[in-house]
């Protein structure tokens, strides 16, 4: 073979110890423009300029509160004959009343009046000789103001 490896990929650095830090300091790459585009008066490509950083915004912290809180929608039966102005969610095991009033008010919008939680427990399930569980969850009925209603359901 006319060629090794280090020959064909330009050559493998090893890498430096964890416990001795590097004399150099890292280059920082601008982006890629040719010559002739800075004459020519052209900007670089949109894949290579920087990405501005957002500014933080008390409304995506409540958003991000309420994906990590409300799981999903609790639809059967019983919760669709409750009546208008009640849903009912399943939601995460950490979820209080506080915390799920703040997050379905910024998730969808709405006021809410009242949040009664209730959690199902496991459950042992028996098929054969073999025992299982079916695991338990935390659902939250949730009742909004007069004349409010949420679009999603």
């Amino acid at each position: 073979m006319p060629f090794n490896l280090s020959q064909i990929f330009g050559g493998w650095r090893r890498k430096e110890s964890r416990g001795r830090k590097s004399s150099q300091q890292p280059q920082v790459v601008g982006p890629l423009t040719r010559p002739s585009d800075e004459l020519r008066g052209r900007k670089p490509p949109a894949s290579h300029q920087q990405p501005k950083a957002a500014a933080p915004s008390q409304t995506k912290n409540k958003s991000e509160l309420a994906w990590r809180l409300i799981v999903a929608p609790h639809i059967s039966e019983k919760s669709t004959m409750l009546g208008d102005g009640k849903y009912v969610f399943k939601v995460a095991g950490s979820a209080n009343k506080f915390s799920l009033k703040h997050a379905i008010e910024a998730r969808y919008g709405v006021a809410v009046e009242s949040i009664n939680i209730l959690a199902a427990r496991n459950k042992k399930r028996k098929r054969g000789v073999i025992l299982g569980v079916k695991p338990g969850f935390k659902k939250a009925i949730v009742v909004l103001k007069a004349g409010q209603h949420i679009t999603e359901f």
